[in-house]
C-alpha cells in the first residue's frame, strides 16, 4: 500500500505538496522498540498499538525516528517555506542527550537560477486577530478586499520589476534576489523523520499558527496518515 501512496499530491493554497518517498510504517516503530528483546513482528496486532501508545506517552521517542518521509513542495510561498525551515531546529534536535538531524531540505537557489514572476496572491485578506498579536482572524476579512489586493499587487510588480532591472544592469543574481518580494513561489525537497513530521504538524496545525502554514500541516498529515495512523495519533495526543 505504501508504494501506491508515493507520488500522491495535495494542493496547498496555489501550490502543492507531494509525498515523493517513504521508508517505514507503524510496524517499523514496533520492531525498532522490540529489538531490545530480540523480537520482530511481521504483522500489527492490538499489543503493538498499545506499545506505540506507551512509547509516545512515556517519551520513548527513538523508535519513531526509524520512519522517514520525503516531501516535494512546489509553488509554495517563501513565507510558508521559512516557517518550515525553523523546524530544522524545532524538530531535529529533540529532548534528551540523543541528538541527530531529523530534518533536511534542499531548495531552488536564486544564486543559480533567475526567478520567474510567480507569487502567492491571497484571494482574501484577513483582519488581525483581536487578542493574538501574531495571528489573523480566520473568516474575518478587511472591509476593502479589492483595495488591499491592489496595494499588494503593486508592491509585487514593483519589486519584481526592480529585480529584473538589476539583472539587466549586470548585477549578480545573488545580490539582485535580495529585493524579491517574500511572497515568491519556491520549490524544495524536505525530508523528515516521523517524529519530526508529527512535531511540525502539532505545532503548525494550531489556531495560533498562520493559516497558510496550517494548510500545509494539514495536507502533510493527510499524506502520511494512511502509513502510520497509530503512531501519528499517539504522538499528537502524547501531551494530553
Amino acid at each position: 500500500m505504501i508504494k501506491e501512496l508515493i507520488g500522491t499530491a495535495i494542493e496547498v493554497d496555489d501550490g502543492k505538496v507531494t509525498l515523493s518517498d517513504c521508508m517505514g510504517s507503524d510496524l517499523s516503530v514496533v520492531n525498532a522498540a522490540r529489538v531490545s528483546f530480540g523480537k520482530r513482528k511481521t504483522e500489527m496486532d492490538d499489543k503493538d498499538i498499545k506499545l506505540i501508545k506507551y512509547l509516545a506517552a512515556h517519551k520513548h521517542i527513538s523508535p519513531f525516528r526509524h520512519v522517514v518521509f520525503t516531501f516535494t513542495l512546489e509553488g509554495v510561498s517563501e513565507v510558508v517555506c521559512r516557517q518550515l525551515y525553523k523546524h530544522q531546529v524545532g524538530c531535529a534536535y529533540t529532548s534528551g542527550e540523543f541528538r541527530e538531524a531529523a530534518t533536511t531540505w534542499n531548495e531552488v537557489s536564486g544564486r543559480y537560477v533567475e526567478f520567474d514572476p510567480e507569487f502567492h496572491i491571497p484571494s482574501e485578506f484577513r483582519k488581525q486577530h483581536k487578542s493574538n498579536k501574531q495571528a489573523s482572524q480566520e473568516g474575518e476579512l478587511v472591509d476593502s478586499n479589492e483595495e488591499a489586493r491592489s496595494i499588494y499587487m503593486n508592491a509585487i510588480e514593483h519589486g519584481f520589476s526592480s529585480y529584473k532591472k538589476l539583472l539587466e544592469l549586470g548585477v549578480c543574481k545573488e545580490q539582485a534576489r535580495m529585493i524579491m518580494p517574500i511572497s515568491f513561489k519556491n520549490s524544495l525537497v524536505w525530508t523528515a523523520s516521523l517524529e519530526a513530521t508529527v512535531h511540525f504538524i502539532k505545532l503548525r496545525d494550531h489556531e495560533g499558527a498562520q493559516l497558510e502554514i496550517r494548510n500545509l500541516a494539514r495536507a502533510i498529515k493527510k499524506l502520511i496518515d494512511p502509513i502510520c495512523p497509530h503512531s501519528i495519533e499517539a504522538l499528537l495526543n502524547s501531551d494530553k
